[in-house]
């Protein structure tokens, strides 16, 4: 390996990610549980998707 030559990964639609869009995240109170004043929450699902919300 030349000392100037970099490493890269790629695969198959590298560059071309879809655009997610924000979304708003709503409190169901029947899946709730733990003190509510805490101020920490954990969200169930796609963690890209929850991140980004």
């Amino acid at each position: 390996m030349k000392p100037n030559q970099k490493l890269e990964l790629t695969w198959i639609g590298k560059g071309h990610e879809p655009k997610l869009e924000p979304r708003i995240l709503i409190e169901q109170p029947e899946y709730s549980y733990g003190d509510p004043d805490s101020g920490n929450i954990l969200i169930q699902g796609d963690n890209l998707l929850a991140l980004k919300a």
